[in-house]
């Protein structure tokens, strides 16, 4: 009776082994089954990431060649800018050596009279007083240009040589109150017209450029 009972109880035993196993078995399977479904999930985010992540570094890659680009072509537009200022200047610096040895050339004193003229219709005639320098007082003669700015003006003219000296190269005009004067120097006109001299030599300097 007693053996009859072990083997009950071992047959119990072993069916409760084999169950257990079996669950054991199962479980694995089911968590190699996530394990495996993770790994892959994790795998498709990686690539999706790395995707991602290679699509920004491209983007950024533009964005940096752009902005680099763009930063060249301002450092280049400024140097082309530079040097074109520079020969600007470089001409204008020659136009005016060239004004100020106008003395030493004859169409010296028809400039002045021109000069002259031009400041006392300004001025709309009457008594003016003409500042010189000390050679050129000696070589103009006022009556001609007395007659033709009253006729331009309208209004008498009296042109008389200012105790004054002139240093620059040119004349100054002015009223005989001192109230209004005009400066007919070289350096006062090309100060008046730079703006204007620098476009004439930029069209003539860079016309034919692109």
């Amino acid at each position: 009776m007693e053996n009859s009972g072990n083997k009950i109880l071992d047959h119990i035993l072993r069916d409760a082994r084999e169950q257990a196993e079996g669950i054991i078995a199962d479980a694995n399977k089911s968590a190699e089954r996530v394990i495996e479904k993770q790994r892959n999930l994790a795998l498709q985010n990686a690539e999706k990431i790395s995707e991602a992540l290679l699509n920004r570094a491209v983007n950024d890659a533009d964005i940096i060649r752009g902005k680099v680009s763009i930063k060249i072509k301002k450092q280049a537009d400024w140097i082309v800018l530079s040097e074109k200022n520079r020969l600007i200047a470089s001409v204008l610096g020659e136009v005016k050596i060239k004004l100020m040895n106008m003395q030493k050339s004859e169409e010296y004193i028809s400039y002045i009279k021109k000069l002259i003229v031009n400041a006392g219709i300004i001025l709309d005639g009457g008594v003016l007083e003409v500042i010189l320098s000390e050679n050129d007082s000696k070589l103009v003669q006022f009556d001609v240009l007395e007659k033709e700015i009253s006729d331009r003006s309208g209004v008498h003219t009296h042109l008389k040589v200012s105790q004054q000296k002139n240093n620059a190269v040119g004349v100054i005009v002015k009223t005989e109150d001192d109230k209004i004067f005009v400066d007919n120097t070289i350096e006062a006109i090309l100060g008046r017209r730079e703006k204007e001299l620098r476009l004439i030599i930029a069209r003539f300097l860079f016309n034919n450029m692109d």
